[in-house]
């Protein structure tokens, strides 16, 4: 099967426009190196005009994670490619929760700019609130895009209290870019009508992620060399901050679970690619235990591709993960996965399917996710098969399926929209 096609990054310069181009705005937080490829590909449609607002410059410089602990400067450029400008109160937004990101000029913004289609990257922010006034105000139409689920547990009086609130606020997005099963959940929850949705998936550097897939065997050698892996053993990756909720130590608890059954044979190795909180307290237990396990530390965004080829399965113990983008990244170089009942893209039409590409099992329950991978272990053609349909899993789920999805949104709000030709 061959890897997902890719497309080709487009340089933009900003003031160029067409007479008849339908100017289309997205307000978003930060850029986020996953909504970037999104972005770019947008860019190269001829009927859009793409303005990409952000609201601060996390990301952009290096700036210092508090959950991992480490100061993080993404090894790409998130900027190239599309039109974008940060707003004034950029410089002094430093967090990304509801009250911080607060922009009074984004109704100016907006305002020069004149979109006939604005997309917000979720709700939960002051100065999306605020560019939401000011669509519905100018009845400009809307479009949500967000990556929220219902799938882990929430207060039962907070979920009664957010309810009535989030159905209103809902009520006032013309369409909504759904990115998975759970995410179109959400929404039917909160009122939403399944009339409204376009199924736009997350996007990944699919460009990297292609490279990767076809040089594994060079990089499986390489980088199971420099890590001292034994070129036949097993890799379990695990790629996340290493903090409670993600639950890592779940994997060193199921490894040595599975130690205690000598029918397993097969050397399996545990790769944790991120840092955080718990990272000494893992290292330790795993060299008290002597467990199989190596901890990477954080890795950035241009050599993930290559860890992921070099391992065998991902494991996704979270016990709440709105979405599981490193899920979405797994597939594109044919990871089988083993993922916790908590994870927001497990779904029969997302990137983590059982009983095809993925096991599901039940969060915290570490007996289960030991059984799970000793399943993996023991049934190689399993293992080839699952590989195989997260392959296909990501060609449905590509970044042209992505601007598709977009571009029928904005055909259904705009009354010309049929303007806009078919993008395939």
């Amino acid at each position: 099967m061959t890897a997902p096609e890719v497309v080709n990054k487009t340089s933009f310069e900003p003031g160029s426009t067409t007479k008849n181009k339908i100017r289309v705005a997205i307000v978003v937080s930060h850029p986020i190196q996953h909504h970037v490829h999104l972005y770019r590909a947008l860019a190269t449609v001829p009927e859009l005009e793409l303005k990409v607002f952000f609201a601060s410059n996390i990301g952009a410089k290096s700036y210092f994670d508090r959950q991992m602990g480490v100061e993080i400067r993404w090894n790409t450029d998130l900027l190239e490619g599309y039109a974008h400008e940060f707003l004034p109160e950029a410089d002094g937004i430093r967090e990304t929760g509801l009250w911080a990101v607060d922009n009074p000029s984004i109704s100016q913004a907006l305002a020069a700019f004149k979109p006939q289609v604005l997309q917000l990257h979720g709700y939960a922010q002051l100065t999306l609130l605020r560019a939401l006034v000011w669509c519905r105000w100018k009845r400009i139409p809307v479009l949500l895009w967000s990556d929220s689920s219902l799938v882990f547990q929430r207060g039962r009086i907070k979920s009664l209290i957010k309810r009535p609130a989030i159905t209103l606020l809902m009520s006032q997005f013309d369409k909504v870019l759904t990115t998975g099963d759970n995410n179109e959940a959400y929404y039917r929850h909160y009122g939403v009508s399944s009339e409204k949705f376009h199924r736009c998936p997350f996007t990944v550097d699919e460009g990297s992620f292609s490279k990767a897939w076809n040089r594994r065997f060079e990089i499986r050698e390489f980088l199971r060399d420099k890590y001292g892996i034994a070129r036949d053993a097993l890799v379990l990756l695990l790629v996340a901050k290493l903090v409670p909720w993600k639950r890592p130590r779940d994997l060193l608890d199921a490894l040595l679970l599975l130690r205690e059954q000598p029918s397993e044979s097969r050397e399996v190795v545990a790769f944790f690619a991120g840092d955080g909180a718990l990272r000494s307290e893992l290292e330790t237990y795993a060299s008290r235990e002597n467990l199989p396990a190596i901890f990477g530390g954080f890795i950035n965004v241009d050599l993930l591709p290559s860890i992921y080829a070099m391992s065998d399965v991902l494991v996704f113990p979270s016990d709440r993960e709105p979405y599981g983008l490193s899920a979405r990244e797994a597939i594109c170089v044919g990871l089988p996965l083993l993922v916790s009942d908590q994870i927001g893209c497990v779904g029969k039409t997302d990137a983590a399917r059982p009983n095809e590409n993925a096991i599901v099992y039940p969060s915290g329950n570490v007996q289960s996710l030991a059984n799970a991978i000793s399943t993996v272990i023991a049934d190689s053609n399993l293992r080839r098969r699952m590989g195989e349909q997260s392959l296909r899993i990501a060609e449905e789920m590509s970044v042209q399926h992505s601007v598709k999805g977009f571009l029928d949104a904005v055909r259904a709000v705009l009354d010309d929209g049929a303007t806009i030709e078919n993008y395939s």
